[in-house]
């Protein structure tokens, strides 16, 4: 991670600025906003498990490299405690910035953790939902 990576003031501001280097296929952005420790993990909607920057670096070339992702919460839970947030959402996905109905859905939890340079995200998962998974968080806890 860069030093001059921006400061975050706000762990809401971490996940706004996640989606926003989705959207715009840049990974450089989405990887300045990870923690700067190489204990950092990734599940990424494919099921791979994923640890350290270079390799979530790859997989978000991989996850970019054909298209941007428009995410859009549909819900979020999140709980903040002295120095660290769990973030429960379930977000559709969008391929294109003017589509209206989702490609598919996006459980997400997201683990950030707040260090001398901000907020910064320490672990994330993702799977897909279906019509038989979808399930929109309901409890504070939010870990799958």
């Amino acid at each position: 991670m860069t030093k001059l990576a921006r400061l975050f003031h706000n762990a809401d501001d971490v996940v706004d600025a996640w989606r926003d280097a989705l959207k715009h296929r840049d990974v450089k952005s989405a990887l300045d906003i990870w923690l700067d420790d190489d204990s950092i993990t990734c599940v990424l909607p494919e099921g791979h498990r994923l640890s350290g920057h270079a390799e979530i670096r790859e997989g978000l070339e991989r996850l970019l490299s054909k298209q941007a992702l428009f995410l859009e919460p549909i819900a979020c839970i999140s709980h903040t405690i002295l120095g660290a947030a769990v973030y429960d959402t379930t977000e559709a996905v969008h391929l294109r910035a003017d589509q209206i109905e989702a490609e598919f859905f996006l459980n997400i939890t997201l683990v950030l953790l707040q260090d001398s340079q901000g907020w910064r995200i320490a672990h994330l998962h993702a799977s897909r939902s279906t019509d038989d998974t979808f399930d929109a968080p309901s409890t504070p806890h939010g870990l799958h």
